[in-house]
């Protein structure tokens, strides 16, 4: 790379930080959506809650990575393509830092984030105001889960930027870095790699319109191929993440079974599929058994299995997120979250009495918050005349929300905030000011 080109992309980075785009009331809205998460992270440290148990796994990984390990043909299998290498990547650098100074980091990344967001306004001519830090507040999750030891954070980062490129006008160069942010989503949260076909098939058909080629295209597809055979290569099965399987069975059929029939008859029935034959197969085995029980069962209730799924990922975008708040005041075991309540595992009473009952006074603003905000997302998709690259970001909210199915909650929704945020805040304003003139 010469001199030349090295200066203006320096000059470029520089710019992006520079503020000198936001006036004096936009930058004191900017320093207050800072400012929460310097009192999210002390909330943080007085809990001395970092973890979830899902965040040891992340661990694990990143230990693998740090000892030089991946590649060797006796780690993990199930484990490594579990919790695929972009944030244990991350973990793996800061690996010897306390935990307080790695969360500490992520909150940086956390206000870099609140910066993208604000850019991304301006860009839109959304008004800077007040209204922003009170969209923050109300969405507690965004910050809960930037200082844990979670994935979630990254996605968000990731879904950020490539909004952020997708509002620019369409420019051919920007177009390989939204097919590395496509990877990058695909291998942190494993529920996005399907959407490596569903964007080659999106810009596929618009690059045949505009009769235009780019190899970066196919970047995403060929990556996830290469995976698919080293993780074949590695285990025997021919896969992308050993979490597809463990969802489908231990959650998504777990929740349907207890809904339409019983807890008891559900967990008789997990029992059942994890039999001591199970665990005596290879990860092989296991893997083609469990997928083709988990595809019979979907095929024997299509219809009823298909609405709860649909009704239940739907359900998941208002969670005002419970399960997100105790985790500053009590340990997480994987049964305290709503969900557990809501798809018949436990008598929804319980849920109300206990100890922790007036921190749920907080869930009522957040829950109003959260169907204002998609009401808002809901016109702006309906409302207006959007181009292709619009679409191509609501299309990625509606497969996300899709896709999460019975699982869905206020976590899984926290990446797409921003997304939301900037879509609402368009439609809200265009509806105040036709209220205006009306």
């Amino acid at each position: 790379m010469s001199t030349k080109i090295k200066l203006q992309e320096t000059k470029k980075l520089f710019d992006f930080f520079n503020l000198s785009e936001f006036e004096t009331a936009e930058k004191r809205i900017f320093f207050i959506s800072c400012s929460l998460l310097i009192v999210f992270y002390i909330f943080r440290l007085i809990s001395d809650s970092f973890f979830l148990s899902d965040s040891y796994e992340y661990l694990q990984v990143a230990r693998i990575i740090y000892d030089f390990k991946y590649f060797d043909n006796d780690t993990d299998g199930f484990l490594l393509t579990k919790r695929p290498f972009v944030y244990p990547l991350f973990l793996a650098i800061v690996y010897n830092l306390k935990t307080v100074v790695i969360l500490f980091i992520q909150s940086l990344f956390g206000i870099l984030n609140n910066l993208i967001l604000f850019k991304i306004f301006k860009k839109l001519g959304i008004p800077i105001k007040k209204l922003i830090v009170f969209l923050l507040l109300f969405t507690p999750s965004i910050f809960i889960y930037t200082q844990l030891i979670m994935a979630d954070w990254l996605i968000l980062l990731f879904l950020n930027i490539l909004l952020l490129l997708l509002i620019q006008n369409w420019n051919t160069s920007n177009f390989k870095y939204i097919q590395i942010l496509t990877v990058l989503l695909a291998f942190t949260k494993p529920v996005f790699y399907p959407f490596i076909y569903i964007n080659f098939l999106f810009f596929g058909i618009y690059f045949l319109r505009k009769k235009i080629f780019s190899f970066w295209l196919f970047v995403p597809i060929i990556i996830l191929q290469l995976y698919l055979n080293f993780n074949e290569s590695k285990t025997g099965y021919r896969h992308f993440s050993s979490i597809e399987n463990i969802n489908l069975i231990n959650y998504n059929l777990y929740y349907f079974k207890s809904s339409t029939q019983s807890v008891d008859e559900a967990e008789q029935w997990r029992k059942q599929v994890y039999s001591k034959k199970l665990k005596d197969e290879t990860f092989k085995g296991q893997s083609i058994y469990l997928k083709a029980l988990a595809t019979k069962e979907i095929k024997d209730n299509f219809i009823s299995y298909s609405f709860y799924h649909f009704y239940t990922a739907i359900r998941g975008t208002l969670d005002p997120g419970r399960f997100d708040l105790m985790t500053f005041f009590k340990k997480e075991d994987g049964n305290q979250g709503l969900l557990e309540a809501l798809n018949g595992r436990k008598p929804l009473k319980s849920i109300f009495f206990n100890k922790y009952f007036v921190i749920y006074l907080l869930l009522i603003p957040i829950f109003l918050l959260n169907i204002l905000k998609w009401f808002y997302f809901s016109t702006f998709v309906f409302k207006n005349r959007l181009n292709t690259r619009y679409w191509y970001l609501i299309l990625l909210v509606a497969y996300h929300i899709l896709i999460t199915g019975p699982v869905n909650c206020a976590r899984y929704m926290m990446p797409l905030q921003g997304i939301v945020f900037a879509f609402a805040l368009v439609s809200f304003y265009q509806n105040k000011k036709e209220q205006t003139f009306a």
